[in-house]
């Protein structure tokens, strides 16, 4: 093979190879802004993970509210007949 062919032929592997080169890098900025939008969806994620834990806890605290309330009012129930059975009873004694 004589030299000038040899230059011709090396030029046109060095051309390919930039070529490739080239396309390498914009798939590598594509990888990279992927990448870069992952990271940002997971830091999304994150923050709605959070806040479902918040509502999960507020629905709990307001479940819980009627069963205190219900506690409540058969407490004052059983306070107000215990009141009354009494308030009778010390009302015979003393007639």
């Amino acid at each position: 093979m004589e030299p000038e062919s040899m230059a011709v032929q090396a030029l046109e592997s060095a051309k390919s190879a930039h070529h490739r080169l080239d396309r390498l890098e914009v798939e590598v900025k594509d990888i990279h802004d992927l990448a870069a939008a992952m990271a940002a969806t997971r830091q999304e994620i994150t923050g709605v993970q959070e806040d479902i834990r918040e509502i999960k806890k507020n629905v709990t605290e307001l479940t819980k509210r009627p069963a205190a309330w219900w506690d409540k009012l058969i407490a004052a129930a059983i306070g107000a007949v215990a009141t009354g059975i009494v308030g009778a009873v010390l009302a015979l004694i003393f007639k």
